[in-house]
């Protein structure tokens, strides 16, 4: 099963270069590009309040500026961020319909919710990085690292919460092979948040920058955060793995076009966000501030090599099977 993964990108990705080069070649006895006219619109296939609304509405203020046109941001959320992707899939490809997405176009295909992934598109590439997810608990429940977690679910089982279809439905997986939780399909994180101050759930697990304001206030505690190192930006909490639990899942956010878009779009539009997030110092503060990320874009190339490895870690669980 592993092997068809990676074979699966390797034919995304030869797929990608015959297609550019050629396209490309043609280019250069074409008229020239006639592109941007009018506004591009940016889907978001998750909810406000989140780090994906959040990225995509940073990029498109740069955008705007880059391209000369307004760049806006569309929110179409349900089914783990597959109906979005769908509207996207499915729009005219004339370079004026984007998708950010991350994660969850595969987790949503490994769930049965959808029957397509990176394959549908012209990927533009990646375009952030979330550091790492944090789980966090209440902090009058007086658990204070993962180890507590375990102990205090050997006593009583616990709820986590989830979004059936994105990362957090991924890493709820991950946990419950240490701890006995049961999985509680909630929504985004902004939901997870209110379910968390409200009692409801027991666990939650989702950005830093999300969670930070409730631990500043006494709210919560963050017991560990799902990256293979700890977090540039926020040092202070360690990860799952060097507490002796094999927790890793990242995040890594992409944009793309729908299948057929002309290349000189595509490659226009990719030169615009690689000069932002390699170049634009203000868009780095902003990412910074809101959520401690720090600048990261990968080539279509690179990025299916980052897919592939993200896939493989996605297909050692039954995600149909929800504990």
């Amino acid at each position: 099963m592993k092997k068809l993964r990676y074979l699966t990108y390797l034919v995304i990705l030869l797929v990608f270069v015959l297609s550019t080069t050629a396209v490309l070649e043609a280019a250069n006895v074409d008229e020239e590009l006639d592109w941007p006219k009018r506004t591009i619109t940016i889907v978001v296939p998750f909810g406000t309040g989140g780090d994906s609304d959040f990225n995509a509405r940073v990029m498109a203020k740069y955008l705007s500026k880059e391209l000369g046109v307004n760049v806006v941001v569309e929110n179409i959320s349900g089914s783990g961020g597959s109906i979005g992707s769908s509207a996207v899939k499915d729009a005219e490809p004339d370079g004026y319909t984007v998708l950010q997405n991350h994660n969850a176009l595969m987790i949503s295909r490994a769930n049965g919710i959808s029957d397509f992934g990176l394959e549908a598109f012209e990927l533009v590439g990646i375009t952030a990085a979330n550091p790492g997810d944090v789980f966090a608990v209440a902090s009058s429940t007086g658990i204070e690292t993962l180890d507590d977690l375990v102990e205090a679910c050997k006593k009583q089982k616990m709820t986590v919460a989830t979004n059936i279809g994105a990362t957090t439905q991924v890493l709820s997986f991950m946990l419950a092979e240490y701890a006995d939780v049961v999985q509680v399909d909630v929504g985004g994180i902004a939901d997870k948040v209110v379910a968390l101050l409200g009692g409801h759930v027991d666990i939650i697990v989702g950005p830093y920058g999300n969670v930070k304001p409730y631990v500043d206030s006494g709210d919560f505690n963050i017991l560990g955060v799902c990256g293979k190192e700890r977090a540039a930006l926020y040092p202070e909490v360690p990860t799952c793995i060097e507490q002796g639990y094999e927790i890793y899942f990242p995040t890594r956010f992409f944009m793309a076009f729908p299948r057929g878009t002309d290349q000189r779009i595509v490659e226009k539009f990719r030169a615009a966000v690689e000069k932002i997030i390699t170049t634009n110092e203000e868009y780095a503060e902003e990412i910074a501030k809101a959520y401690y990320q720090s600048p990261l874009f990968l080539q279509p190339e690179e990025a299916l090599e980052v897919y592939a490895e993200i896939d493989e870690l996605i297909g050692r669980y039954k995600l149909t099977e929800l504990k």
